[in-house]
């Protein structure tokens, strides 16, 4: 995907039910809005994941890296 830096899912056990966090990243923006559309504040869920998860936010939350401590970034 264009403007495509990567993702991470983070995954933690709630009283025996699973919750997963997805971070992903992005080179701006714009390339958020060619990935999501013209709402990008809206959460993209692949039908796929749609089936399989109990429930899941309709929002995502946009944040700008302050510092990034990864030495490989």
């Amino acid at each position: 995907m264009p403007g495509h830096r990567g993702a991470k899912v983070l995954r933690r056990d709630n009283g025996g039910r699973i919750e997963f966090l997805v971070i992903t990243l992005w080179e701006s923006m714009d390339a958020i809005r060619k990935f999501a559309g013209d709402k990008p504040d809206c959460a993209v869920v692949e039908p796929e994941a749609r089936a399989v998860l109990v429930e899941y936010d309709d929002f995502v939350r946009h944040y700008e890296i302050a510092y990034d401590a990864d030495p490989h970034a």
